[in-house]
C-alpha cells in the first residue's frame, strides 16, 4: 500500500511541469502587461516597477554591452536585493538592464521561466528538487535566503520563518498544543513541499513532536494565513519577516521559528535559477546577474546597512517592516545548506533515496 502510494507521488511529479507550463502559461504572459492576472485590475508591482528605476542609474554608463534579463516583478518577501541592486545600482554597474514584467504567484513563477516570459526564478531547494524531478531543464546558479548562522549575535528577526499560534487557544507552547489536540490534527498554513512545511516539520522533529500530526492548508499570502489564525480558523501561521511586525501587533504568540530545527543556516536556503537553454546561450547575462545579485545581499546583511534595506523594502512592497530576509554572502553552493532540503523530500516519500544529488540541482559554473 505504501509503495503504491509512493508511485503516485512520482507520477504526479512528473506531471507537474508540463500541467503548469500549459496550464499557468498564459496567466505568466499577462503579467507582462500593465493588467493583473485574470482579473483587469493594475498589478501589485506597476508603482514598484517605476520606484525600483527611480535611482538614476544608467546600465549603459558601465561601459559594458547592456544586457536585459527578465523577472517577475517582486513585490513580496524576497524583494530586498532586487531593491538594493537597483537603488544602489548593482545591476546597472554589470551592464544589466532587468526588465520586471509583473506580479505572479508563486505557481506561476516556474513556468514563466520555462516559457520565456521570464529568465530569472528563484525557489526554495525542495520545491527546485521537486521541478527538475518533474523534468524541468533547470539550474540553480546561486544562493539566495539562509538563516543567519547560529552564534553569530544577528538578531532573531532576520530568521528565515517564524511561527505563531491561534490566540484563541489560550497557550504559548507546542507542548501545550499537542495535549490540547490528543493526537488529533494540528492545522499549519503551508502547501507540501515548501519553505513553510519544511521548516514545521524539521522544528516538529527537533522539538520532540511527530511531524505526521500536521495538516496543512493552504493560502495565497502570509497575511492571508495570519487572518485565518486570528479569527480562529487556523493553529499555527509560519510567516517571513516583511510580516512578524503584523503577527506582533496582531498579539499571536510565537512558539517557533527557524532556529528551533536545529538547521543552522540551511533552514532558509535558497536559489536562484536560470534554464539550462540561458544558461547555454547567455552565460554572460547569468555571470552578471550572479556578481550583482550577491553584491547586493552582501550590502543588505551589514549591521551598517540593516535599516536602510529594511527602509527601502518597506517603501517598495507598501507594508510596515521591521526586518528583512538574512541574505547568503559567502560563495558558492556547500552541501551543507543544500543536502537537508533533499533528505527531508527523501522522508516525506516526493523523492526515492539517491534520485537527486546537490549537483543535479546546481551549477557552480557562475558562483565557485
Amino acid at each position: 500500500m505504501a509503495d503504491r502510494g509512493q508511485k503516485k507521488k512520482f507520477i504526479i511529479l512528473g506531471a507537474v511541469v508540463a500541467v503548469l507550463a500549459v496550464g499557468i502559461g498564459v496567466g505568466s504572459f499577462h503579467g507582462q502587461t500593465k493588467k493583473g492576472i485574470g482579473d483587469g485590475t493594475v498589478i501589485a508591482g506597476a508603482v514598484g516597477l517605476k520606484d525600483l528605476k527611480s535611482g538614476g542609474y544608467d546600465p549603459a554608463a558601465s561601459g559594458k554591452n547592456v544586457i536585459t534579463l527578465k523577472t517577475n516583478t517582486k513585490k513580496n518577501c524576497g524583494s530586498t536585493p532586487w531593491v538594493i541592486a537597483e537603488k544602489k545600482g548593482f545591476f546597472a554597474a554589470e551592464g544589466l538592464n532587468i526588465e520586471y514584467t509583473g506580479e505572479l504567484t508563486n505557481p506561476q513563477i516556474l513556468p514563466s521561466v520555462l516559457n520565456g516570459t521570464n529568465d530569472i526564478g528563484g525557489a526554495h531547494i525542495n520545491a527546485l528538487a521537486t521541478y527538475i524531478a518533474g523534468g524541468a531543464k533547470i539550474k540553480g546558479v546561486t544562493l539566495a535566503d539562509v538563516d543567519p548562522t547560529p552564534g553569530s549575535g544577528v538578531d532573531p528577526k532576520y530568521r528565515h520563518m517564524r511561527f505563531y499560534l491561534n490566540p484563541n487557544l489560550g497557550i504559548t507552547t507546542l507542548a501545550e498544543l499537542v495535549a490540547l489536540r490528543k493526537g488529533q490534527p494540528i492545522t499549519v498554513s503551508g502547501t507540501k513541499p515548501n519553505c513553510t512545511t519544511f521548516i514545521a516539520d524539521n522544528a516538529f522533529d527537533h522539538l520532540g513532536f511527530d511531524r505526521k500530526q500536521i495538516q496543512y492548508v493552504t493560502f495565497d499570502s502570509d497575511t492571508a494565513a495570519l487572518q485565518a489564525a486570528q479569527q480562529g480558523n487556523l493553529d499555527i501561521v509560519g510567516v517571513h519577516p516583511p510580516f512578524y511586525k503584523l503577527a506582533a501587533d496582531s498579539k499571536l504568540p510565537q512558539v517557533f521559528d527557524t532556529a528551533d530545527t536545529g538547521l543552522g543556516e540551511a533552514a532558509g536556503s535558497l536559489a536562484y535559477y536560470f534554464t539550462d537553454k540561458v544558461i547555454a546561450e547567455n552565460p554572460e547575462g547569468v555571470a552578471r546577474f550572479v556578481r550583482a545579485i550577491k553584491k547586493a545581499q552582501a550590502w543588505s546583511v551589514k549591521p551598517e546597512n540593516a535599516e536602510e534595506a529594511i527602509q527601502l523594502t518597506a517603501a517598495y512592497i507598501g507594508q510596515p517592516v521591521n526586518a528583512v530576509h538574512y541574505y547568503y554572502s559567502g560563495t558558492g553552493f556547500p552541501d551543507r545548506l543544500i543536502q537537508p532540503w533533499l533528505d527531508d523530500l527523501v522522508k516525506d516519500g516526493f523523492l526515492k533515496d539517491g534520485q537527486l544529488t546537490v549537483n543535479d540541482l546546481i551549477t557552480k559554473k557562475f558562483d565557485n
